[in-house]
């Protein structure tokens, strides 16, 4: 339900190597050193405090680097700082020492004052950054933001030319990940200042510290490229010369040019995923995605636990991503999807130990004694209910199986379906008024399991169905808080929190995403990860 639309990509999560391949962009030893790239929209911004599409995000990604990268969906390695760094003081201070010699596109030099700068630009309210809330872990980012403190106060300062400290309000177990984020990035004041309003909206009139520069790109162009950069610190390790971005919005133009060798990697959208299942260059990984029907907790009858379960259980999941969807979707366990979080202990995903399998089964007999207890409890025989989802052809046609399904099983329910704008049914939901059923979505922005049980805290602007329970808190809670430095407690914390909340059937969780791709084997040491999309720093074409 993000209104942050990457943070809504697909934030998230398995990172693989991509394989693709393409006939252009040789030298003139024959070697081919250009990857050509599907982007699925046009890109608003490079400026990394404004950014909200993937499609930007993708491109600053491999054009900028911050003091970590993401090695993968759930793992961080190094970027221009050293080393990964245990924090000190209780979690709540970290020490970044950053590589020597760094310098900007243009020969400037690199120093911890480009982090202070940019990290300060964001939380000042006149910049209207609507990524800002990223900043609220940091000491007085709150205030700041509220206009009630100097952004000078930012937890953040420089040591020296190398050593960044950074002072956190709390202990944060996932601010590893934001150090790897583009809204994280360092940004050179001279080129800030110099361009102003104007910074960020063409590829000239930006300046970059990463694998590759961008080129040829303002908001009305369609392709742009990335040139290798000869400033960047581990420049031996980029194996391309160039990287070309293609908007391609349709999906079965884009796979018609990844058919004829005109591109080397696209996204698949709808059924081509079932479509293309045996193609070679077929690929599937977990987006960080989870959609789910909030029950609206102000609506008398969707208090009652057995009217709760007994839909849910009319659910048949696996039907509905297999027959329906076919986009590539899985069934989920819970509130949270795969690859999110391992149990420390045994490596396991935490999505394979949910306490409660009941909540995401399919059993139309249990439904119906369920269906049958709770109507007695309420007084009445029968129960109309609104469903509000969003204007999209999947939400759409997994709103309408449910519909389907749910009224076929229990009888004397109605469900009627308002179909309304994303922007729109996000606002109402949000508002907790005109509807009973909120069919919704959660992208990961991190690889955290709080990303997605912030979805059930009481209070929360997320939480959609105004669900609210005290042990859940508590959990919630104590393990953002008390438990936070330790991965193991932290963890069970949350084991205890979806067994609460599936107990409770607090909301239904309806399936979890996939991003499937298509690309030539030829293409090798491409690495994604969810939040950022493609990273080409270690992509080189095989050339057999």
């Amino acid at each position: 339900m993000k209104k942050k639309l990457w943070i809504s990509l697909p934030i998230l999560l398995s990172a693989l190597v991509l394989t693709g391949c393409s006939n252009s962009g040789k030298t003139s030893s024959g070697e081919n050193k250009t990857a050509k790239i599907m982007e699925q929209a046009d890109i608003s911004a490079l400026d990394p405090s404004l950014i909200t599409d993937v499609g930007a995000l993708e491109t600053v990604n491999n054009s900028q680097e911050g003091l970590y990268r993401m090695k993968s969906s759930t793992e961080v390695e190094s970027g221009i700082a050293t080393k990964i760094v245990k924090p000190t003081n209780n979690g709540k201070t970290y020490t970044f020492k950053l590589r020597s010699g760094l310098k900007w596109s243009n020969g400037d030099p690199l120093t911890v004052n480009d982090f202070v700068y940019a990290w300060r630009r964001t939380v000042t309210p006149s910049t209207k950054s609507p990524i800002a809330y990223m900043y609220l872990v940091i000491k007085n980012a709150a205030q700041i933001e509220k206009g009630n403190m100097s952004p000078s106060k930012l937890g953040i300062k420089a040591l020296n030319k190398t050593t960044l400290q950074v002072s956190l309000s709390q202990a944060t177990p996932y601010f590893k990940y934001l150090c790897a984020g583009v809204p994280f990035l360092p940004q050179n004041e001279k080129v800030v200042e110099k361009y102003g309003k104007s910074y960020g909206t063409s590829s000239n009139k930006m300046v970059y510290d990463g694998p590759f520069m961008v080129q040829g790109w303002s908001p009305s162009t369609e392709t742009w490229t990335l040139k290798k950069n000869p400033n960047y610190w581990d420049k031996k390790n980029v194996k391309l010369d160039k990287v070309k971005f293609v908007v391609t919005k349709n999906p079965q133009t884009a796979l018609s040019l990844y058919t004829s060798g005109k591109l080397d990697n696209i996204t698949l959208a709808g059924q081509q995923a079932s479509q293309e299942k045996n193609n070679k260059g077929y690929m599937s990984y977990p987006s960080g995605e989870i959609d789910y029907i909030a029950y609206n907790f102000r609506t008398k009858a969707l208090r009652n636990i057995n009217i709760r379960k007994a839909i849910s259980l009319t659910i048949n999941r696996k039907a509905l991503v297999n027959n329906v969807l076919k986009n590539g979707a899985k069934a989920p366990t819970g509130i949270a999807p795969a690859e999110i979080s391992k149990n420390p202990a045994n490596g396991k995903d935490f999505t394979e130990e949910s306490p409660n399998k009941q909540s995401t089964e399919f059993n139309p007999a249990l439904a119906k004694k369920y269906w049958e207890k709770g109507l007695s409890q309420l007084g009445i025989k029968k129960l109309s209910l609104n469903m509000v989802c969003y204007d999209v052809d999947s939400f759409r046609n997994t709103a309408e199986y449910v519909q389907s399904s749910a009224q076929k099983y229990l009888k004397g329910l109605s469900i009627h379906i308002n179909v309304e704008p994303k922007v729109q049914a996000i606002t109402k939901m949000q508002s907790k008024k005109g509807y009973d059923l909120g069919f919704s979505n959660w992208i990961a922005s991190f690889p955290d399991l709080s990303e997605f049980f912030q979805l059930l805290n009481t209070n929360n602007a997320n939480n959609a169905g105004n669900y609210s329970n005290k042990q859940f808190d508590y959990y919630y809670n104590k393990a953002n808080g008390k438990d936070s430095m330790s991965p193991q407690k932290r963890y069970n914390d949350f084991v205890k929190a979806e067994g609460i909340a599936s107990e409770d059937q607090a909301v239904i969780d309806v399936n979890q995403g996939q991003t499937v791709r298509l690309n030539n084997p030829k293409l090798k040491g491409v690495a994604y990860a969810a939040a950022q999309g493609i990273t080409m720093k270690n992509a080189y074409m095989e050339n057999k």
